[in-house]
C-alpha cells in the first residue's frame, strides 16, 4: 500500500473517540486543479503526483491539539534552519514547536521533525506525512496527546542532556563510516558531528550547540548532521529550564488557515486563482520570532560522496 492510500482515509473519514463520538478535528476540503498548479509556484519543493492528489482531496487539518495543519505550504514562514529545506511547515503550535516535513523524492513530504524553541532540539517524529498524520490521529482519537507531546518533549531534553556524549569529531567518526568519510574529510576540524542514522530512541539533533559564528553541515539528505565554529553557551551550561508545553486549552473548531473557506472568514492578499502567501494569525506571527543566532549561521549541505 503506497502512502498516498494510506493517507487517505485519515482525511476522507471523521475522527472518533474511544466512545465513538465524532472529535472537533475537521479535514479541510481540497483545491481545484488550477489552484494547485498555481500552488507550484509557491511551494517550497516539487509538487508530486502523490501529493497533487493529497491536496485535490485535502489541504489540512483543523481542530487539532497542535492547531490547524497546513499541507500547502502557505500558512507558516519556511523552516529557517536550512538542513531541512525545503521543508513543509505543518503546524507551529502553542508552545511555538514547529511540526515540518522535509520534501526530497518521496510521495509525500517527509520525514518529519518537531523542532523545538527549548531545549534547542529537533526530534524526529515520522517516517513521512502518512505516518505524521496516522500518529496525530491515533493519539488524538484515544486521548493520548497529551502523553504523546511529553513523551517527545522528554525525548528532547534527553538528546540536549546527551549533546556532548553523542558529538564526535569528524576524524573520530572517518574511522567509523567509510561510507561518509569523504563527507567528513570536507568538515572543519572543529566541528562536531551527530549522526541519526541508528534507529535509538530518542533520535534528535541539538542544533543549539550552534554558537553565534558556527556554521551547520549536513551529508546531502542523510539524517547526519555536523556544527562548527564558537560553540554557544548551551554546549557548557546545564540543561535549560524548559516549561511545560503539553497543557493547553482544547483546540476550537473555528478554522484557521491558509485556504480560504467558507468558515475562515479571511481575505486573501492575491487573486482567488493565483494563491500566495496569506495573511498570518496569532500563531504565523509568533513563529515570525527569529531563532537565537539564526541571522549568523551559515548552513550548508553537502553530498555525501
Amino acid at each position: 500500500m503506497s502512502a498516498l492510500d494510506t493517507m487517505m482515509p485519515l482525511v476522507s473519514a471523521p475522527w472518533l473517540n474511544t466512545d465513538g463520538n465524532p472529535l472537533s478535528v475537521t479535514a479541510l476540503p481540497g483545491l481545484r486543479s488550477e489552484v494547485v498548479q498555481g500552488l507550484e509556484c509557491t511551494y517550497t519543493g516539487i509538487l508530486t503526483p502523490a501529493m497533487k492528489a493529497l491536496l485535490g482531496t485535502c489541504c489540512g487539518l483543523a481542530g487539532t491539539e497542535l492547531g490547524s495543519i497546513d499541507f500547502t505550504g502557505c500558512w507558516f514562514l519556511e523552516e529557517p534552519s536550512a538542513v531541512f529545506r525545503p521543508a513543509l511547515t505543518l503546524a507551529v503550535d502553542d508552545a511555538e514547536r514547529r511540526w515540518v516535513a522535509e520534501i526530497g523524492d518521496k510521495d509525500l513530504p517527509g520525514p518529519v521533525w518537531c523542532v523545538f524553541p527549548d531545549p534547542e532540539v529537533a526530534v524526529y517524529v515520522s517516517d513521512d506525512l502518512a505516518a505524521f498524520v496516522a500518529a496525530l490521529g491515533e493519539r488524538t482519537c484515544r486521548g493520548e496527546m497529551r502523553a504523546w507531546l511529553q513523551d517527545l518533549t522528554t525525548q528532547a531534553r534527553t538528546v540536549w542532556s546527551r549533546r556532548h556524549a553523542w558529538a564526535s569529531r569528524p576524524h573520530e567518526a572517518c574511522h567509523l563510516d567509510r561510507a561518509i568519510r569523504g563527507w567528513l574529510s570536507g568538515l572543519p576540524v572543529d566541528a562536531y558531528v551527530y549522526d541519526l542514522r541508528a534507529p535509538r530512541t530518542p533520535r534528535g539533533w541539538p542544533y543549539g550547540v550552534l554558537g553565534p559564528s558556527g556554521r551547520q553541515f549536513r551529508c546531502g539528505r542523510l539524517p547526519v548532521f555536523a556544527v562548527a565554529g564558537s560553540p554557544a553557551e548551551g554546549w557548557r551550561t546545564p540543561h535549560p529550564r524548559t516549561r511545560d508545553a503539553t497543557t493547553r486549552t482544547p483546540a476550537t473548531a473555528a478554522v484557521s488557515f491558509a485556504i480560504e473557506t467558507r468558515e475562515s472568514g479571511r481575505q486573501r492578499r492575491s487573486h482567488s486563482e493565483n494563491p500566495g502567501r496569506w495573511p498570518f494569525s496569532r500563531r504565523g506571527s509568533a513563529y515570525r520570532r527569529p531563532i537565537q543566532g539564526a541571522q549568523n549561521v551559515v548552513s550548508e549541505l553537502r553530498p555525501c560522496a
